[in-house]
């Protein structure tokens, strides 16, 4: 859908300035109200997020391309990222909790108009339930809660504050689209229940504030996927429901048993749903299955090695940080290939998933060793568990993981064999670059009791590596990695 211009180009970087000039001012009044105490900061900073949502709402009224927006979006991010800092701006910093939710709103909103500009129409609804839904929900939640709250990941959320926001986000949703497309009621009906079934998961899954670029992203994201998948000539349930709902359906179950069989902490599962939902309606279905023979083989591998393993450890269970750390990657590649439609990003998909299974086979086919690892860098002998440690089983399971995404791409897609060995190769080298990094830059910590750990505790020293590098970290370059080792193979082949 095109829209129409209202203010002509010329005009547009006066309509630039105007945006520039009446945030500050916007800004200026919440720090006159909080110095008044005429507004509680939690209320300042609503008030704020509300006025500046609408205002960036509208920018694909009146602005071109996304040029003058991003450029928007830069500035106040940056502007918020030094005031949080350097503890200005208190007015929308001053809350009594730990949240970097100025600094995402600007982030997502650039987000939003460099990777999905010429899908205006849910641009604007999803900045519209950024800027109106959530603040809501915050509202209902504080003033109604009184014992109902629940926290998934870090930030703490009500029933009904929950409740508050998804009803906001479908009426949002069903509304704005009605004006925007031209769509049945029917087919509206299911594009706002289920879009805002996204956008509610990513507003509950959150931390420090990340909601303010979650909400709006996965929003579009979700409608994206919607139309994608469901042709808006699907005006009726029957035809509706033959769409890929009933394969969402089985994704949740198989996620939801992972949960329960322990596989798969709560926040893990509901972010381990919603990027599968979302790899399946915009990725390649063969995203989907790769991603899904490394979730399952692993953890039935985990399964059945814990028994016979020389070195227990304490739990298994992937939360939504480990989730993201090892598929983030392939998250962002299959959005781009939806955007660019160019193959080479299936090869370079497989390849951060080979990366991923390479690394965790060879950490679970490494406790099966009876003999100690030895550091990858120093080739001295380490305990079980720390990071950077590799032995003879677990480099045959790393490769052995690597080797079966390589070959169950080769086997879907008719692919070249040197692409073939060039995903097992990545995915391997990948493997032993984890390990480099956990053993060089890893934090690294010794306790009261003599033991060497790498998640600092109290009373604990490090004495290894960087205190900002964990685990996690590692695990999300390693997945980075292989794509990038596997884009310069293809190259030079």
């Amino acid at each position: 859908m095109e829209f129409p211009i209202w203010i002509p180009f010329q005009s547009e970087w006066w309509t630039f300035f105007i945006i520039l000039a009446s945030i500050p001012i916007l800004i200026y009044f919440s720090e006159l109200t909080l110095k008044l105490k005429v507004l509680s900061p939690e209320s300042n900073r609503r008030l704020v997020h509300f006025f500046v949502g609408i205002l960036i709402t509208i920018s694909p009224f009146i602005f071109s391309d996304y040029l003058l927006p991003s450029i928007l979006a830069l500035i106040f991010l940056f502007v918020n990222y030094f005031a949080y800092h350097n503890e200005k701006l208190l007015g929308i910093h001053s809350q009594g909790r730990v949240t970097y939710g100025t600094i995402y709103f600007p982030l997502g909103y650039l987000i939003l108009v460099i990777g999905f500009w010429q899908y205006s129409e849910f641009v604007i609804i999803s900045l519209a339930i950024l800027a109106v839904a959530d603040p809501i929900a915050a509202m209902v939640g504080e003033n109604t809660s009184k014992g109902n709250e629940f926290v998934i990941w870090e930030d703490k959320k009500s029933m009904q504050g929950t409740i508050a926001y998804y009803t906001v986000s479908f009426l949002l949703i069903f509304i704005l689209g009605k004006l925007l497309f031209q769509f049945s009621n029917t087919y509206l009906l299911f594009f706002a229940l289920f879009s805002a079934i996204g956008s509610t998961i990513a507003e509950i899954t959150s931390s420090k504030g990340s909601d303010n670029l979650s909400i709006p992203v996965v929003s579009v994201l979700f409608m994206i996927g919607f139309i994608e998948r469901v042709a808006p000539n699907q005006s009726n349930f029957s035809t509706i429901l033959q769409s890929p709902f009933l394969f969402l359906i089985l994704l949740g179950l198989a996620f939801f048993l992972a949960f329960k069989l322990k596989s798969l902490s709560l926040d893990g599962f509901l972010g381990a749903f919603m990027m599968g939902v979302i790899i399946i309606l915009i990725g390649s279905q063969y995203f989907f299955v790769l991603l899904s023979i490394f979730f399952i083989l692993s953890s039935i591998i985990s399964k059945m090695l814990k028994e016979v393993s020389f070195y227990r450890t304490k739990g298994s269970q992937r939360d939504i940080v480990q989730v993201y750390a090892n598929g983030g990657i392939a998250l962002i590649l299959s959005i781009i290939y939806y955007l660019n439609n160019n193959p080479i990003y299936i090869y370079l998909f497989a390849s951060s998933v080979a990366a991923a299974m390479s690394d965790t086979w060879g950490t679970e086919f490494g406790k099966l060793s009876k003999h100690k690892p030895i550091s990858i860098t120093s080739l001295k002998s380490i305990d079980h568990g720390i990071s950077g440690g590799i032995t003879r089983i677990g480099t045959l399971g790393s490769l052995l993981g690597s080797s079966i995404i390589g070959f169950s791409t080769w086997f879907m897609i008719p692919i070249p064999t040197h692409i073939v060995y060039g995903i097992i190769l990545s995915g391997f080298l990948s493997s032993l670059f984890d390990s480099i990094l956990g053993d060089v830059f890893q934090g690294k910590y010794k306790n009261k009791d003599g033991d060497i750990i790498e998640v600092k505790s109290k009373d604990s020293l490090l004495i290894k590596g960087y205190p900002w590098v964990n685990n996690d970290l590692v695990n999300l370059l390693n997945t980075a990695f292989s794509p990038f080792i596997l884009y310069i193979y293809i190259l030079f082949c």
